[in-house]
C-alpha cells in the first residue's frame, strides 16, 4: 500500500500527525488528515481510510445515505437557529443554502475545509470520520461517519468514532 499523504507532521506532544492527501471522493481536491496516533491508529491505517474514501465517488448507496444524513441534520438545525430567536445572523445567512437546496443543490456542496480523521481501525474494518464546516452549524462543524460500506453518522462534530454504540450515533432530528 503506498502512502498517500503528504507534509506528514506529528504535534509536540505526538497525540495525532497531520498531513494532505488528494481527495478523488464527493469532497474533491487537497483535503487535510488527522491521524489518531496516540490512540494507536498508524499511517498504514490512514492509507486504508483514503482509499476508501476515495472509493466511495463509486458508491451511490454510501453517497445518498451521507446526503440524506446531511438533508435531516440541515432542516433541523434551520428550524432550531430560527426558533431560538436569538440567532437572526445565522439564520439569515441560511437563506441562500434553503433556497439552493429546495431547487435540489445536494448540501455537500455546502461543506468546506474537509478533514478525514482516522481512528484505530477495529475488527479489520475500514472507519474513519469526515471533519467539515458548514453554516448551519458553524460552532461544531458537521462530522459524518464511515464504517465499511456504510454512513453510521452525520451531525454535530462529537467526540465519538464509527465504532461508537448505536446511542452514541443517534441524533436528535432521527426520531
Amino acid at each position: 500500500m503506498k502512502n498517500n499523504i503528504r507534509n506528514l507532521k506529528t504535534d509536540d506532544n505526538g497525540w495525532f500527525t497531520t498531513g494532505q492527501f488528494d481527495s478523488e471522493s464527493f469532497l474533491p481536491g487537497e483535503m487535510n488528515i488527522m491521524i489518531f496516533t496516540d490512540d494507536g491508529a498508524s499511517i498504514e491505517d490512514a492509507d486504508r481510510c483514503i482509499e476508501h474514501f476515495n472509493s466511495l465517488a463509486g458508491k451511490s448507496g454510501v453517497l445518498d445515505a451521507v446526503e440524506k444524513g446531511l438533508e435531516k441534520f440541515f432542516l433541523y438545525m434551520y428550524d432550531e437557529w430560527d426558533e431560538m430567536g436569538i440567532f437572526g445572523k445565522i439564520v439569515e445567512s441560511l437563506k441562500p443554502v434553503m433556497q439552493e437546496y429546495r431547487k435540489g443543490a445536494g448540501l455537500t456542496s455546502f461543506l468546506s475545509n474537509p478533514s478525514l480523521i482516522v481512528y484505530p481501525q477495529k475488527s479489520g474494518e475500514v472507519g474513519y470520520g469526515i471533519q467539515c464546516d458548514c453554516p448551519w452549524e458553524p460552532e461544531h462543524q458537521c462530522l459524518i461517519l464511515i464504517r465499511e460500506d456504510k454512513c453510521v453518522y452525520v451531525g454535530a462534530f462529537e467526540m465519538i468514532d464509527p465504532w461508537s454504540d448505536e446511542e452514541e450515533l443517534r441524533c436528535v432530528w432521527e426520531d
